[in-house]
């Protein structure tokens, strides 16, 4: 049971939450906002500005999708490739910082070309300089450094690479059919995984239930300092949970204090169904990242009730494997298919 200092800690993080985004309540013959434009501000505020759309294509997947997508393949998520270039305005902020003669002239000989991350422009740099970035250094490029969005790219899980082949071959059809379902959500690319759709499922839901039950399942050392995020498949019958952590200091309480293969056994006492899911666990610092921002987005992507059972889930992803098993059939057989399904009238479609 939740104790009435939890309570009135989340109700006044609820709180100075809804003043950051400058959330107004309802008075007199005022009404509440829209509840999705304050949903879409909690995920911006939280860094996950793309999950809604994400579980709002999940939503009318198998409904509104046309049917060779919707059995060959699964959203599995929504990434932004961001960049950043090294111009003459960057180079002009360096020199009102006052960097050193060598860093300056380092970034002048990296004048036009661009980075698609702080680590690959940090890196340029130390080649360009033949030495390591001191802290400030790399302090004032935190803060001089922005990389604009250039490109969302909507991931599926594909069952086959067949199918990802010919999802490819009509990636520009399917990004006008999703301009259209969701005109709020600009798409510039579509990439294929292979993997299991309904092992896919499956692992999210379990997930989604480590992390609706954390606090529970864990101790308090653990639960404080990290988060279930997803699962990764090494192969079908190996699988490691990704934990983020959310300090360095934390990462190194829980690399000394449980461990990870405690924590392992400990999760096979506290859910023995786990044992036929995950094999390892791996600590991921993501200082940058909330815990409980970390939970939502699990929680809302494993897309499951709160009173199914891990039982339930299990038996139902696994209906949903066997059902994509039976009605997968051979690629070349419904390629024919998608010329016919997506360039009907949009009045057919």
């Amino acid at each position: 049971m939740v104790s009435l200092a939890d309570q009135n800690q989340d109700r006044n993080l609820l709180t100075q939450f809804l003043r950051t985004i400058q959330y107004q309540n309802s008075s007199g013959q005022k009404t509440y906002g829209n509840a999705l434009s304050i949903l879409r501000a909690i995920f911006e505020a939280s860094g996950q500005q793309h999950l809604l759309y994400l579980v709002k294509l999940r939503k009318i997947w198998f409904a509104e999708i046309d049917k060779f997508l919707a059995r060959n393949a699964y959203p599995r998520n929504i990434s932004v490739l961001r960049q950043f270039t090294v111009d003459a305005d960057f180079i002009q902020k360096l020199l009102q910082a006052g960097v050193s003669a060598d860093f300056l002239q380092a970034a002048e000989k990296l004048k036009g070309e661009s980075f698609k991350g702080s680590a690959q422009l940090n890196g340029k740099l130390q080649n360009k300089l033949k030495r390591l970035l001191s802290s400030e250094e790399t302090e004032l490029l935190k803060h001089k450094v922005r990389f604009k969005p250039q490109q969302t790219i909507l991931h599926l899980t594909v069952y086959d690479g067949s199918i990802s082949q010919a999802l490819r071959f009509e990636t520009e059809a399917y990004l006008r059919m999703f301009q259209r379902l969701l005109p709020e959500l600009k798409l510039d690319d579509i990439r294929c995984h292979v993997g299991d759709l309904g092992q896919a499922q499956f692992d999210q839901t379990q997930v989604a239930l480590l992390a609706k039950d954390w606090h529970l399942v864990t101790p308090e050392g653990v639960h404080q300092n990290c988060m279930p995020a997803f699962l990764h498949r090494v192969s079908r019958a190996h699988a490691v949970l990704v934990l983020y952590v959310s300090s360095a200091e934390g990462l190194e309480l829980l690399n000394r204090t449980p461990g990870a293969e405690w924590l392992v056994q400990h999760l096979y006492k506290q859910r023995s169904e786990l044992q036929d899911v995950l094999q390892k666990i791996a600590f991921v610092p993501r200082p940058e990242l909330d815990l409980e921002q970390v939970r939502l987005r699990s929680f809302m992507l494993g897309d499951i009730p709160l009173k199914k059972s891990a039982a339930e889930a299990a038996k139902e992803s696994s209906s949903l494997s066997a059902d994509s098993a039976k009605k997968s059939i051979s690629a070349r057989e419904q390629f024919a298919k998608i010329n016919r399904e997506l360039r009907r009238k949009p009045a057919e479609t």
